[in-house]
């Protein structure tokens, strides 16, 4: 039965206009890549990633992707939250989708990717580095001490055993307390950061962010990006986390320690951590204290972050000053990115400061633009018509 099923996969695979993924348990699938001499690919997918649904739809379906990994790989599609993708994801430490997961025919890991690249080629490359002995992550784990001063191999193997939550603890900071942090901003060795050191506890990271005037006056607007980000994002997560008196603690240390180092964009990461701890604690009327003394400052140049506010304002402020100057940051959003969603914040906003009349013009133009790229309006043309009978 295993030859007349691999018969027909030969006869038809090969020639598909679409990946092949075989109806196999990963134990199956293990087998049939000893039969066949082939490494096994699993999409390692769950049924909410939309990026996950995008690859199917237009990467599993480019004729050079189905034709390369049809012929050089068993390949497998594996729900991550049911059945035995629950262990799989626990045994090979796959935290975020979609991961794209290549194994030798014992089960160990060649190389993982996570995220959907949108170069069909980079999907072909990844399968000819996983096959590649002097390329693929058994090569980079191996010879990582050897090459330990090497920066562009040091790049392969971050940049690869990152993906696969690989990387030796305290690897990151052994390999930067090499060099002066003038050497950190190197083009390999800066690549490294931007790939590794996102972990605020580190003292790679605090390093940076003690040298951040230096940094960001070598590596510009980037830098400066890069390290907002990384804060912002820790202090997000540790705040949500923050359920216990005890994660309470931990979060409020690890602010105090982060935004008491002066860097660039220090202050606007404190303003947007203020807002999230208010919204958190449902504590409207501080959000738009906050809110009314900082957006123009930080947040002027940002479409999203001013109609997150607006609309927040909108919802849940009942103070008119707020309620006043939440209306031009309404505006600037329009202006900076005129969407229909944005127009709407707008509209709303105009309406709610007794602006009736132009919030319908607002409105009408956010259902012209939702139109426009394919949205529903029944929401906005309802609001019209709430408008117009009130």
């Amino acid at each position: 039965m295993r030859y007349l099923v691999l018969c027909l996969f030969m006869a038809y695979g090969l020639h598909a206009d679409k990946i092949v993924f075989r109806d196999l348990s990963l134990k199956e699938g293990l087998e049939v890549a000893k039969e066949e001499g082939k490494p096994v690919f699993i999409d390692c997918f769950t049924t909410w990633c939309g990026p996950c649904k995008w690859m199917s739809a237009n990467i599993f379906t480019d004729p050079a992707v189905a034709e390369y990994y049809n012929e050089n790989y068993v390949c497998l599609k594996i729900d991550m939250e049911k059945g035995e993708g629950v262990d799989i994801a626990k045994k090979y430490s796959i935290r975020a989708y979609p991961t794209l997961l290549y194994l030798d025919d014992k089960g160990e890991r060649l190389l993982v990717t996570v995220g959907a690249n949108r170069d069909p080629k980079s999907y072909i490359e990844a399968g000819e580095q996983a096959k590649d002995p002097q390329r693929n992550l058994p090569y980079l784990l191996k010879n990582v001490e050897a090459n330990f001063k090497d920066a562009d191999f040091m790049f392969n193997y971050f940049k690869t055993a990152s993906a696969a939550n690989m990387v030796a603890p305290g690897m990151v900071d052994k390999y930067f307390e090499q060099f002066e942090v003038e050497e950190w901003l190197k083009s390999k060795n800066w690549e490294i950061i931007q790939y590794t050191a996102n972990d605020v506890e580190s003292k790679t990271f605090k390093t940076l962010l003690r040298n951040a005037d230096m940094v960001v006056k070598k590596k510009g607007k980037v830098a400066q990006e890069f390290m907002e980000q990384t804060v912002f994002y820790a202090l997000a997560n540790g705040l949500y986390r923050a359920r216990s008196e005890e994660a309470k603690a931990t979060y409020n240390a690890q602010k105090d320690e982060l935004l008491n180092i002066d860097f660039p964009g220090s202050k606007k990461v404190a303003f947007q951590i203020n807002l999230m701890e208010q919204k958190q604690n449902e504590d409207y009327k501080a959000y738009g204290m906050v809110a009314l003394k900082g957006t123009k400052e930080h947040c002027w140049d940002d479409a999203r972050q001013l109609n997150d506010i607006a609309w927040t304002v909108y919802e849940k402020v009942e103070d008119p000053a707020v309620l006043k100057e939440a209306v031009m940051w309404a505006k600037r959003a329009v202006e900076l990115a005129p969407s229909h969603y944005i127009y709407d914040t707008y509209a709303h906003l105009l309406a709610v400061n007794g602006q009736k009349e132009q919030a319908i013009k607002i409105e009408e133009e956010a259902i012209d633009l939702a139109k426009k790229e394919g949205a529903k309006t029944e929401d906005y043309e309802g609001y019209i018509k709430e408008l117009r009978a009130s």
